[in-house]
């Protein structure tokens, strides 16, 4: 069955994420998802936590973290160790895949986003991991780049909303050609490359909302 997953999302756990998981959920309703992946920065949902989240709320929620490596971004879904902010690329890469994790490198050759850049991205994509080619939150040219990327490799693509308030989940998201409605076969499918990205770009005004709620909740944390 083809599944709608959103497979880069941050909730209010990341610093700067606006919106609870709960309505995140609500949002990815609305948008006909099928489930989301939760992917904070240097926070992760464990295996155990999304399980009970998926019950809860009647759509695969998948395990995540988005770690900030010495060289850039990754998101590692179902991560299964610790993975400490800083740490090399090649560790958490190599760890992450030895585990059985999924590796993705999101916005690959987007240098605002933090994407680890072309060269680290071929050689990642070499040792397993997929390449995020739709992210909504990146500009159109990195996005076509990173498309260029992955076809030139042969390796599976996915998309992500990169969504960091409820409103912009499912903006891009995978579709997941999945055996079941959960999130082991979900995440299977995933490692077999049955995926395929789909979506848009985030509108300027949901952007704007997310960089107000981030400035609003700073000075209220502070």
């Amino acid at each position: 069955m083809r599944l709608r997953i959103d497979l880069h999302v941050h909730s209010s756990k990341s610093e700067d994420g606006c919106s609870t998981i709960a309505e995140i959920a609500e949002s990815a309703r609305e948008r006909g998802l099928d489930g989301f992946a939760i992917t904070d920065h240097d926070a992760p949902l464990i295996y155990g936590e999304a399980c009970e989240l998926s019950d809860e709320l009647q759509l695969v929620v998948l395990p995540g973290i988005e770690v900030s490596t010495a060289s850039g971004h990754i998101l590692i879904l179902d991560p299964r160790r610790d993975f400490r902010k800083g740490i090399g690329l090649s560790e958490a890469l190599n760890g992450a895949l030895s585990d059985g994790s999924v590796v993705i490198i999101p916005h690959p050759t987007d240098p605002l986003s933090h994407g680890i850049g072309e060269k680290l991205a071929e050689d990642a994509a070499k040792s397993g991991a997929i390449i995020e080619s739709l992210n909504a939150s990146t500009l159109n040219r990195f996005n076509a780049s990173a498309q260029k990327l992955a076809e030139r490799l042969s390796v599976p693509a996915v998309g992500g909303s990169d969504a960091h308030i409820a409103k912009a989940v499912g903006d891009a998201y995978t579709v997941v050609d999945s055996k079941g409605v959960d999130a082991e076969s979900v995440l299977i499918a995933i490692k077999k490359g049955l995926t395929a990205p789909e979506g848009r770009q985030t509108r300027k005004s949901t952007s704007l909302e997310t960089i107000f709620k981030r400035a609003k909740r700073r000075i209220n944390i502070k």
